[in-house]
């Protein structure tokens, strides 16, 4: 049987012999072709030379190759459109600004004033600065120098709403100009220029509100949250604070309680939350943690509904159907509630 398997093999390397030891082909000689036959009677049409590439004039064309202007959100109330193609910021009214217009009014004041920045008011929400200088530094060490490289006068004008709670921004460059020789600017270069005042300004507007919310941290809390009645004559917790103020101020509460929200209704100031007993787990045992407070319910799925009433934001606790809890229960929630509030500082 072996030999017999052997001889196949052999036998069937005899027979592709020749085209398994074959050496390879050579490959095919171009066919030259033949010129175009034209008869005596027809004239030939033009046949340009192989590769013949017609002479170009291109114009010489500027390119800026620095990166472009972007508009930056430094102020926690400041947002930017997303279609926007100037240099156009909103602010929105905050805690901390109140009236918007008369706050950005102020602040754009003390902007030229910090800056030494000179302007002429153009018209009721219109200013025109003077001449603003930028440097750049040469040399080291000791022996560094601030030497003056170009300046640029801008219009800022703001653009309030209807409603009062969201204004514009806008900077347009007037002129510019070098001290030594330079070419003029491209318009991807007054674009920089105009978003690199506006969001000097914005940061300027920025930096106000992290130091007032640096100082609210360092003062005492005083909070506002008493048990009362919503207007629906159900029992509820009532806060002096507006209800914008305490909408926002409810996620961070429910985080410090251990309910979690699964879904919220803006348009009806309702959150739908779940709560869980807190469970202490080893980390908090092995460092000694503080657990987190225990409230007086039920785990479940539950509900909270903001309103207004007398002036103040009613807090209403319901079960998952909608039905307010029993007065008791809203009684004890009070005190744990306002502990965590103490301790987290919130504002309600």
């Amino acid at each position: 049987m072996h030999y017999s398997v052997t001889s196949c093999v052999i036998a069937s390397l005899l027979l592709s012999g020749c085209s398994f030891f074959s050496s390879p082909k050579p490959e095919p000689e171009a066919i030259a072709g033949q010129p175009l036959q034209v008869p005596a009677h027809l004239s030939a049409p033009p046949q340009p030379a192989q590769y013949d590439i017609p002479p170009v004039r291109a114009a010489k064309q500027r390119v800026d190759t620095q990166p472009p202007g972007l508009v930056l959100t430094l102020s926690s109330s400041s947002r930017v459109d997303e279609e926007e193609t100037r240099a156009r910021i909103w602010f929105d009214r905050t805690d901390f600004s109140g009236d918007l217009l008369p706050f950005l009014e102020q602040k754009l004041t003390e902007f030229f004033a910090e800056n030494a920045i000179g302007y002429q008011q153009e018209g009721e929400l219109v200013w025109v600065t003077d001449w603003v200088m930028r440097t750049e530094t040469t040399g080291m060490w000791f022996w560094k120098s601030e030497q003056p490289k170009d300046q640029a006068r801008f219009r800022l004008s703001m653009e309030p709403r209807p409603h009062g709670r969201s204004v514009a921004v806008l900077v347009e460059m007037l002129e510019h100009e070098y001290f030594e020789r330079g070419s003029e600017l491209l318009p991807t270069g007054v674009k920089r220029e105009e978003t690199t005042f506006l969001n000097r300004f914005t940061a300027f507007v920025g930096d106000y509100e992290f130091r007032q919310a640096q100082l609210r941290r360092t003062r005492p809390v005083d909070t506002s949250l008493q048990l009362g009645v919503d207007g629906q004559g159900q029992p509820a917790l009532l806060s002096e604070q507006p209800l914008e103020v305490v909408w926002s101020q409810l996620e961070s509460l429910f985080e410090e309680v251990n309910l979690s929200v699964t879904d919220l209704n803006r348009s009806a100031s309702t959150y739908y939350l779940r709560y869980e007993q807190p469970k202490p787990g080893l980390f908090s045992r092995v460092f000694r943690r503080k657990p987190r407070p225990t409230l007086p319910l039920a785990d479940g799925d539950y509900q909270v509904v903001l309103g207004r009433t007398q002036q103040q934001t009613s807090i209403s606790f319901r079960d998952k159907n909608g039905q307010s809890l029993p007065e008791g229960i809203v009684a004890e929630l009070e005190p744990v509630l306002l502990t965590v509030i103490s301790e987290t500082r919130l504002e309600l």
